[in-house]
C-alpha cells in the first residue's frame, strides 16, 4: 500500500511540474483552457442540478413505479423471502418474456432490498451506462471532455429517452446499450462498441438488432481504405462479436415463453382487433415509413420541461417545428463544409434502423414491434447528430487549441439547447412513473396480510397493481394481457371474457363457478362499475369492449348480483373498492334471500 501511495505521489509531482512549465510557456492558452473547462462544468452541473430536482422522486422513491412494472417486474417477488407468486401461472407466463441476464440482475437485488428498490437499482445501472459512454468520449483523443459532457446532456435532456430508461425494465437497457456503442463509434473505441452490443444481447433484443446492424455497416466504412485487409479484419471481428451476442441471447430465444405458441403473423394480427387503434396494442396500420421516422427525429428537438431562460423558450415555442427543422438542417450541413467529421457512425445507425424496421414489417412480428426501430432509432440518430457535429468541432485543429475551444463550444451548446428545449422532464410522471403505492397503501397492506396462496379477481383494469404492490396473485388484467403470442393470447382472452361474465353475472352460480374454475379466493369489486352507465364503464379495449357490449345488452343494473354484494362477505373496504371473501360470499348467498322489489321503470337497462 505504501508503495502505491509513493507511486501516485510521484506521478502527481511530475504532472504538477509539467503543468507549471507549460503555464510559463503558454500562460494565455492555459488560462483559456481553464476558463473553458470551468464554463463547461458550470453549464453542465447547473443543468444536472435542475434535472435532478425534477427527476429525483422517480430515481429514488420506491413507491413510484412505471405502469409496465405490472407486466415485466412483479413476478420477481418470487426472489424475496417467502417466495410470493412463485407458483402463480400468470407470473410464470410473464417472467418467460424476460431475458435471462435481466432476471439474474433481479435475482441478486430482490433478496437484498426488495423488488421496488431493485427496480431503482436497475434504473441506476442504465443511467450509469449512459454516463460510461460520456466517459469513453472524454478519454478519447478524438473527442474529449466537451463531447463527453454534451453526450450525457443530450441523453438526459431527451424526455422520451428518460421515459424508456425509467422503471428498470428490459426496455430500460435499450438506450444505454446503444449509447455505449455510439460512444465507442464516435470515440474510436472498439471495446465500448463491443460492450454495447453485449449489454444489448443480455437485456434487450430490439437494441441488439440495431446495434449489430450498425456495427456491421460501420465495419464497412471507407471500404477498401486504407486496404482490403483492414476491412477483412473488421469483418472478422464483427462475425466474432455476432457469435458471442448470439450465444448470449440464445437461451432467451429458445426457452422464452415456451408454451405461448408462435408469434402472430402480420396477416393474423390484421384480423385481431387487439392490434388495432382501439385494441390492447395499437400497432396497425403500420403507417408511412417516412412519417414515422421523421416524426421521432423532430420529436427529439421539441421543447419539454423548464428552461433557465423562459423567454427564449417562449419565443421559439410557436415555431417549434420550424426551429427543429432549421437545427436538423444545420447538423446535416456542417459536415459538408468540413467543420466537423463525417458522421459515419450516425449514418450506419440510421441505415441499420431502416433495414431492421423493414425486416420487422416483412417478418412481423418476429422482430417484435416495428415501432421500436423508428422511435428508438431516430432518437439515437438525433443524439448522434448533435454529438458528432457540435461535440467534434474543428477536428483538424491542433490538440492544444482544439480542447479548450470544444469545451467552450460545448458549454455554450448545452446552455443554448437547455434554454430552447428545456430540461426534457414533464411537470408530472417524470420517467413515466405513473403508479404510486401510496394511493391505495392500506388496501395493499391488507391484501399482503392474506395467505400467500390467495388469488384475487377483479375487473380487467382494476387489479393490475395487486401482484406488484401487494405480492399476491390476481386473475389477470390489462397489463398481463399481451397479444404477441397466439396460444397465450387465446388463454388470456378466454380468461378475461370469463372475468367479465362473472363480474356482470345475473346469478350467484356464475360467480361461484368462475371462482372454482380459476381458484379465485377473493373478489375485488369496484362499486364505480355498477352505476347507471355500467355498460360504458365495462368497456376496456378491443375485442373485449365488443364482448362486454354484447354480454350486457338488455340487462338491468338490478340484475347484476355483484352490484350490491352481501355485507357479511366484505372483509375490507377502501373508497370505491370492496374486497369479498368467496367462501363468505357463498355462505351469504346460500341463505334464503329477503323478498326483493322488482326493478322499476327507472332501473337502468342496457340498450
Amino acid at each position: 500500500m505504501k508503495g502505491v501511495l509513493l507511486a501516485w505521489s510521484g506521478k502527481a509531482r511530475t504532472a504538477a511540474l509539467a503543468y507549471r512549465e507549460r503555464f510559463k510557456r503558454e500562460r494565455g492558452l492555459v488560462l483559456f483552457e481553464a476558463a473553458a473547462t470551468l464554463l463547461l462544468a458550470l453549464s453542465f452541473f447547473a443543468f444536472l442540478r435542475d434535472w435532478w430536482h425534477v427527476y429525483s422522486p422517480a430515481l429514488t422513491d420506491p413507491n413510484l413505479q412505471t405502469d409496465d412494472a405490472r407486466t415485466a417486474l412483479f413476478a420477481f417477488h418470487r426472489y424475496a423471502s417467502g417466495h410470493p407468486l412463485a407458483h402463480d401461472p400468470i407470473a410464470n407466463e410473464m417472467i418467460e418474456y424476460q431475458p435471462y441476464a435481466f432476471r439474474f440482475l433481479y435475482r441478486l437485488a430482490v433478496p437484498l432490498v426488495g423488488l421496488l428498490y431493485a427496480a431503482k437499482i436497475a434504473q441506476a445501472v442504465c443511467l450509469a451506462l449512459i454516463v460510461a459512454g460520456g466517459v469513453v468520449l472524454w478519454r478519447s483523443p478524438r473527442a474529449g471532455l466537451g463531447a463527453g459532457a454534451l453526450f450525457v446532456f443530450v441523453f438526459l435532456r431527451d424526455g422520451f429517452i428518460m421515459d424508456r430508461v425509467g422503471g428498470g425494465l428490459p426496455r430500460s437497457f435499450g438506450f444505454p446499450a446503444m449509447a455505449l456503442w455510439l460512444a465507442g463509434a464516435l470515440g474510436h473505441d472498439r471495446r465500448a462498441r463491443r460492450a454495447g452490443a453485449i449489454a444489448a444481447a443480455l437485456t434487450y433484443p430490439s437494441a441488439l438488432a440495431m446495434v449489430l446492424g450498425a456495427e456491421g455497416l460501420y465495419a464497412l466504412r471507407r471500404l477498401g481504405r486504407p486496404g482490403f485487409r483492414t476491412t477483412l479484419r473488421r469483418l472478422k471481428h464483427y462475425l466474432a462479436l455476432s457469435g458471442v451476442c448470439a450465444a448470449l441471447f440464445l437461451p432467451t430465444a429458445l426457452f422464452g415463453a415456451s408454451d405461448g405458441g408462435p408469434v402472430h403473423t402480420l396477416e393474423q394480427a390484421e384480423q385481431e382487433p387487439a392490434f388495432g387503434k382501439s385494441g390492447r396494442l395499437w400497432l396497425l396500420p403500420l403507417g408511412e415509413t417516412g412519417v414515422n421516422f421523421g416524426k421521432h427525429l423532430f420529436r427529439s428537438f421539441i421543447a419539454v420541461g423548464n428552461s433557465p431562460v423562459p423567454p427564449v423558450q417562449d419565443a421559439i415555442y410557436h415555431r417549434s417545428n420550424e426551429a427543429a427543422g432549421v437545427f436538423i438542417a444545420l447538423l446535416l450541413v456542417l459536415p459538408l463544409f468540413g467543420v466537423v467529421p463525417t458522421p459515419a457512425a450516425v449514418i450506419a445507425f440510421l441505415a441499420a434502423s431502416l433495414t431492421i424496421y423493414a425486416a420487422s414489417v416483412v417478418f412481423a412480428f418476429q422482430l417484435y414491434s416495428p415501432e421500436r426501430y423508428y422511435s428508438y432509432g431516430m432518437h439515437m440518430v438525433a443524439v448522434g447528430l448533435v454529438v458528432s457535429t457540435l461535440g467534434l468541432l474543428i477536428p483538424r485543429l491542433k490538440l492544444r487549441l482544439r480542447v479548450p475551444l470544444r469545451n467552450a463550444a460545448s458549454a455554450a451548446i448545452i446552455f443554448a439547447l437547455w434554454s430552447w428545449l428545456g430540461n426534457g422532464a414533464p411537470t408530472n410522471s417524470a420517467m413515466a412513473m405513473t403508479i404510486d403505492y401510496r394511493r391505495n397503501a392500506p388496501l395493499w397492506e391488507f391484501i399482503r396480510s392474506l395467505p400467500k396462496d390467495v388469488r384475487i379477481a377483479s375487473f380487467i383494469s382494476d387489479g393490475d397493481d395487486i401482484p406488484l404492490f401487494a405480492q399476491r396473485a390476481n386473475n389477470g388484467g390489462f397489463e398481463t394481457m399481451q397479444p404477441w403470442l397466439t396460444l397465450s393470447w387465446a388463454r388470456q382472452k378466454a380468461r378475461a371474457e370469463d372475468t367479465l361474465r362473472a363480474f356482470y353475472a345475473t346469478s350467484h352460480e356464475e360467480v361461484l363457478d368462475y371462482a372454482k374454475k380459476y381458484g379465485v379466493t377473493h373478489l375485488l369489486v369496484n362499486q364505480v362499475r355498477y352505476r347507471s352507465d355500467f355498460v360504458r364503464r365495462a368497456r376496456t379495449f378491443q375485442p373485449l369492449s365488443t364482448f362486454s357490449d354484447q354480454l350486457l345488452g338488455g340487462r338491468r343494473l338490478s340484475d347484476l348480483v355483484l352490484a350490491e354484494p352481501p355485507e357479511e362477505a366484505v372483509i375490507y373496504r377502501q373508497g370505491r373498492f370492496s374486497l369479498l371473501d368467496v367462501k363468505k360470499l357463498a355462505e351469504a348467498w346460500s341463505k334464503p334471500a329477503p323478498a326483493r322489489n322488482p326493478g322499476s321503470a327507472e332501473d337502468p337497462v342496457a340498450p
